[in-house]
């Protein structure tokens, strides 16, 4: 029913900088962190990390903000070759490296400066997609990307393109959108100021390397790499795009002119899916198993909670809960907040799935596009809520089939089956997922629908 990011192991990837002294940090730090979860949803999973240090011993790791100059996310302090960043109800160590960079088991961060742009194409990819050949079904992917090329003289070019395809045997279409544009920059500081053709600037936060094998940059706090190729790279995107552009819209155009009002379709699925019963949901248990670790999942839809388990050997060895907008996580008696982008995948449970059918969330959605797959007479119904994005595909029975969404920089979609009547609501017992480059089969056990969830089942695991 939903999609979940549960840190079990990541891959380091490595960048050289200079060393820097001990005593205090003054910059710009960043990387990646990538991460395969074993859970609901499932996926490789992209966390890009960065913080600006300033020598008065506060930090910032939300370069995204309009303020990001100026707000502090928490203090640090160094010791013995240790950076730890203190937060108002948890800290986070890090150790200094022989090359200066800060480094701790999930990820390593980098040096990097805000005055200067070596000429490049800088890159950032996110995708997803789902079913296909090896699923039996429909494929329905998404990609997103955006570049920056800068030249050295002060000027610079971008390519922004968003779009959805629906493919199998027999079936196409999709929609897509891209924008591009053109002007001047200045950098000082780690602002970047990109003026366009038009007269309109735009202002961004901006860190990057200097060297090293693999280049890299942090706009707004997310990671672009450069790719080898520079303006050959930017031009083949932009062409490529552009090509993506005219012939999925010309597909979607197709489609979208037999496809019925998208509201409707959802309201049909709510019925085929319990209708009243499903509206009714308050609570909801679920017990299911994935590469091995049984995982158990809570949801409490009136007070805004949800609640993942992972148990290995009958015990649970990590657990991460939602309580309205903030959270927190356990592992092996440690507990800690859960970071904010955390809190929003894991509430996408509240959302997704046929939990997202429900009748007062469907009079909230947004909805932005309606699309007929002709060769099985499926629809996809694209939706928006709270900046968030969700897609349903029902097929000619009105029964949920997948669903997919994108939450911040991270996307899944899961393909459905093996639909059971659990208390009058039909629920899929299996799940095909894809996140990032990884695909997952997940098979529930056991579901109830409205369980007492009393206060120790929202209880931090004993041992903490």
């Amino acid at each position: 029913m939903k999609q979940f990011s549960l840190v079990l192991f990541a891959f380091l990837f490595c960048f050289y900088n200079d060393v820097f002294a001990q005593d205090k940090l003054d910059g710009a730090y960043a990387g990646c962190e990538f991460s395969p979860s074993p859970i609901f949803g499932g996926g490789m999973n992209r966390t890009d990390i960065a913080v600006l240090f300033r020598p008065d011993g506060t930090f910032n790791d939300v370069l995204n903000r309009t303020d990001w100059q100026t707000n502090v996310s928490g203090h640090y302090t160094i010791s013995k070759g240790q950076v730890t960043l203190k937060y108002t109800k948890s800290s986070f160590v890090y150790t200094i490296t022989k090359y200066g960079s800060l480094s701790n088991y999930a990820h390593e961060l980098f040096k990097l400066q805000g005055n200067i742009i070596p000429a490049g194409y800088y890159s950032f990819i996110s995708a997803m997609g789902g079913g296909g050949a090896a699923y039996g079904t429909t494929y329905v992917g998404a990609l997103s990307t955006q570049g920056l090329n800068f030249d050295e003289k002060g000027h610079f070019s971008n390519s922004r393109y968003s779009g959805s395809v629906v493919a199998g045997e027999n079936v196409g279409g999709g929609s897509s959108s891209s924008k591009d544009g053109s002007g001047t920059y200045k950098i000082n500081k780690g602002v970047l100021t990109l003026t366009y053709t038009d007269g309109h600037t735009e202002l961004h936060s901006f860190f990057c390397d200097m060297g090293g094998k693999t280049r890299m940059a942090v706009v707004d706090g997310r990671v672009f790499f450069v790719d080898n190729n520079d303006k050959t790279a930017a031009n083949d995107i932009k062409s490529s795009t552009g090509a993506k552009k005219t012939s999925e819209n010309a597909a979607a155009n197709t489609n979208n002119a037999a496809a019925p009002d998208g509201k409707t379709l959802l309201l049909k699925a709510n019925a085929t899916h319990g209708g009243d019963k499903l509206n009714a949901l308050k609570t909801a248990r679920l017990t299911g198993s994935v590469s091995g670790l049984k995982v158990v999942e809570l949801i409490d839809i009136p007070n805004n909670k949800v609640r993942v388990e992972i148990w290995k050997n009958g015990k649970p060895v990590s657990v991460q809960q939602t309580e309205g907008n903030t959270g927190w996580q356990w592992s092996s008696g440690n507990k800690s907040d859960l970071p904010a982008n955390s809190v929003a995948e894991v509430k996408t449970a509240l959302y997704t799935g046929v939990i997202g059918l429900r009748k007062s969330l469907l009079d909230q959605m947004q909805i932005i596009n309606t699309q007929k797959i002709p060769a099985n007479n499926m629809y996809t119904v694209q939706c928006k809520l709270n900046d968030n994005e969700y897609v349903f595909a029902i097929n000619d029975q009105n029964q949920l089939m997948a669903y997919g969404y994108k939450v911040g920089d991270k996307t899944l979609f899961s393909m459905l089956s093996d639909l059971r009547p659990v208390q009058g609501i039909t629920i899929p017992y299996h799940e095909a997922t894809t996140s990032g480059q990884q695909k997952l089969n997940i098979q529930y056990d056991n579901m109830d629908v409205n369980p007492v969830l009393d206060q120790q089942s929202w209880a931090v695991p004993a041992g903490s």
